[in-house]
């Protein structure tokens, strides 16, 4: 670039820092919103690629296990009603606190696969990168609820030590449900941040 052109491109750059940005958190909702969109198609099929590394009874055809639930591991179905006359504060608390847990169980299901299911180098690797994600997720609630004025939750570990000490079926069964709520979970970001979206368009 000329010295002219650098010096218009440097007085381009003071003039965008200088305007105040009337939604601040704008561009990151539609950021989240985005991750949110690709992580539902990923959750699906971690959730398929899980159950088929797992063997019977969880591979066999129309496998379903609605009612297991597992004890730290979000639950994400709610009645509409509820869902929808929550405010914007609520549902993203909800959201940062359920993420928070998914981080610690999709660790612990990558260190059961890893011992169960050693070879199952692409399920391996799908949990490895829905745990970065659901960190990038995490990075952008965080700046979202900041920019809001939302306190975030104080962090906590859901987790204890004894949680390794299950036996190999339990394992499995754990890192169904959460393979299964990790999905709803994002079904329902996805729908939380089209109504954030609509409401902070960038």
């Amino acid at each position: 670039l000329t010295p002219a052109a650098q010096n218009l491109l440097v007085s381009l750059v003071l003039v965008q820092l200088a305007r105040p940005d009337p939604n601040p958190s704008a561009t990151t909702i539609a950021q989240t919103y985005n991750l949110a969109r690709l992580l539902q198609a990923n959750s699906t099929a971690l959730l398929n690629t899980y159950l088929s590394a797992q063997g019977s009874p969880f591979s066999d055809p129309g496998f379903s296990a609605v009612g297991l639930r597992w004890a730290g591991v979000p639950v994400a179905p709610l009645p509409f009603l509820a869902w929808r006359t929550m405010g914007d504060a609520e549902r993203l608390t909800r959201s940062y606190g359920a993420y928070a847990a998914f981080d610690a169980f999709l660790q612990l299901v990558w260190d059961d696969q890893a011992e169960l299911c050693p070879g199952c180098s692409e399920l391996l690797a799908m949990l490895g990168a829905a745990r970065a994600r659901t960190r990038g997720l995490l990075a952008n609630l965080t700046s979202i609820m900041a920019t809001m004025g939302i306190p975030a939750p104080p962090a906590a570990d859901s987790l204890s030590l004894e949680a390794t000490g299950v036996g190999a079926f339990e394992r499995k069964c754990r890192g169904y449900v959460v393979c299964r709520e990790y999905q709803g979970w994002i079904d329902r970001t996805v729908r939380d941040f089209t109504l954030l979206k609509a409401k902070y368009p960038a």
